[in-house]
């Protein structure tokens, strides 16, 4: 009886020693972990650090300059108003940056940053820019942005190129994502390597991608449009059955018989050039081969037609724009 209780005194010696050695070696393992975690935080702030003095401030600041413009464009009823500075020529040819969105996202700063996310060059651009860019499926073929080279971006076709005309101010947006005190505030949260990891990823891709082509929006770009589209009774109408779910509500507003304010600003001078309200209903005429009777196709040529009526209402108004010196306005 003796001998059996020295061998249960030992072996709850031996657990108890056990279980305090993994605590003591848990607890410096904790401490060593976060250490090597800190120092990588530390190192990758310091490259981020870099790569925001090399990029500058002009970001920053032509962001604060087209938010205040977007925000005054969709705060009251617009004064449909055409400055006599104002050339077709110069501002189809641009350089220019462009924002779609929603009149009722962009009544604060917040709610246009996350529209200027989605928004996307479409019947408007093309209808009042001419002239941009090389033919679209020339470049190297991609799936993702880091098969491109330095400053190009894989576009809508498949291919490397640089951003088109005009650029697409969520571009501005891609670039300073990394650059401010966000980006700073995740870091300082990341919980564990493969998040300081991912974060030192993202800060080298884009220092690859946007920054450089956001360097050259910065420097050229002359003149910023906006369009927001108003809403009929506080929603958009509801998308037929066939148009399918992939359609945005953004998609559903603009193939819908709708209003929408249309701002020019000469960047340079900081002055506004056009404010326009105008009816986004255009209807389109099919010639030759007979149209296909595909709803989604159909849906997507209506918004090309009403995006396309806005740009050419805004030719007009600024082809008709002459006599005094002060800002002549619409009838």
């Amino acid at each position: 009886m003796f001998g059996r209780v020295r061998v249960r005194e030992v072996a709850t010696k031996f657990w108890l020693f056990t279980f305090a050695g993994l605590v003591i070696f848990g607890i410096v393992y904790y401490r060593y972990a976060q250490n090597e975690l800190a120092t990588k935080r530390n190192k990758l702030a310091a490259r981020q650090r870099a790569v925001a003095v090399a990029a500058g401030g002009a970001g920053f600041e032509l962001r604060d300059r087209l938010e205040k413009w977007a925000l005054a464009l969709a705060a009251g009823p617009p004064l449909d108003r055409v400055a006599p500075a104002a050339s077709l020529d110069e501002i189809s040819r641009g350089p220019g940056i462009h924002l779609r969105a929603r009149l009722a996202d962009a009544m604060d700063v917040e709610s246009l940053r996350r529209a200027a996310a989605r928004s996307l060059r479409d019947g408007f651009t093309s209808c009042l820019f001419v002239g941009r860019g090389s033919e679209p499926t020339a470049g190297v073929a991609c799936k993702a942005k880091n098969q491109c080279g330095p400053g190009e971006l894989c576009d809508d076709w498949g291919v490397c190129s640089v951003p088109g005309q005009p650029y697409n101010l969520r571009l501005l947006y891609d670039s300073l994502k990394v650059l401010g005190p966000d980006w700073d505030e995740r870091l300082a949260s990341a919980g564990d390597e493969l998040q300081v990891r991912a974060m030192e990823l993202e800060l080298e891709d884009t220092s690859k991608h946007e920054i450089p082509a956001a360097a050259e929006l910065i420097r050229r770009s002359r003149f910023f449009s906006v369009v927001l589209d108003e809403e009929a009774a506080g929603s958009a109408p509801p998308a037929p059955v066939d148009a399918g779910a992939a359609e945005t509500v953004e998609q559903r507003l603009q193939a819908s018989d709708h209003f929408v304010r249309v701002g020019i600003w000469d960047i340079a001078r900081d002055e506004p050039l056009l404010t326009l309200r105008v009816a986004a209903s255009g209807e389109l005429v099919a010639l030759g081969q007979r149209a296909s009777g595909d709803v989604v196709a159909a849906r997507a040529r209506q918004r090309q037609a009403n995006n396309c009526a806005v740009a050419v209402e805004v030719r007009e108004a600024l082809l008709a724009a002459s006599g005094p010196s002060a800002a002549r306005e619409l009838p």
